[in-house]
């Protein structure tokens, strides 16, 4: 699963991608701890599912273990490892959301491509994803550039760079 080169689409395009469904995004035990959730609550999202939904990690021998919150999981980045308690592994190793209809963090509707982009993208040229500790995500190696930027053109009709 190797990224071969840097894919560019347009905003448009990388929306009409569907999630493959991989659930890196969802565990950070699913990344060996590369991705991260920024600005965790104290309550944990218990706030909108009644009881908390994400969980901080840490790294203990041979594997993860829960830990307490603790202040500097606020903090944007804060680089906090977790466990999400809606997420729902799948015998082929992809994952679900038990909450993908259902009230969840703003964070979890947004990754990687419904945030707020477009201001970004006025301000910049382009808009890296950040999808790079997820080799296994349908807009891993993506950029997104503006409508009429040339290299849009050659990268849309390509094959995912994902396997």
């Amino acid at each position: 699963m190797q990224q071969t080169s840097m894919r560019y689409l347009t905003l448009a395009a990388v929306r009409a991608l569907e999630c493959n469904g991989c659930g890196d995004c969802c565990d950070s035990r699913r990344t060996d701890g590369f991705w991260t959730w920024p600005g965790l609550p104290e309550d944990r999202f218990t706030s909108i599912v009644g009881e908390p939904l994400i969980t901080p990690l840490e790294r203990v021998e041979g594997g993860w273990a829960p830990r307490a919150w603790r202040e500097e999981d606020a903090l944007e980045l804060s680089g906090t490892r977790f466990q999400c308690a809606a997420f729902r592994p799948q015998e082929d190793g992809r994952g679900l959301c038990g909450r993908h209809d259902q009230p969840r963090p703003p964070i979890c509707g947004q990754f990687p491509v419904w945030g707020p982009l477009e201001d970004e993208l006025a301000r910049e040229a382009e808009v890296p994803l950040q999808t790079g500790s997820l080799p296994r995500c349908t807009w891993y190696g993506m950029t997104v550039v503006r409508d009429d930027d040339p290299r849009a053109e050659a990268s849309e009709g390509a094959a995912p760079a994902n396997d």
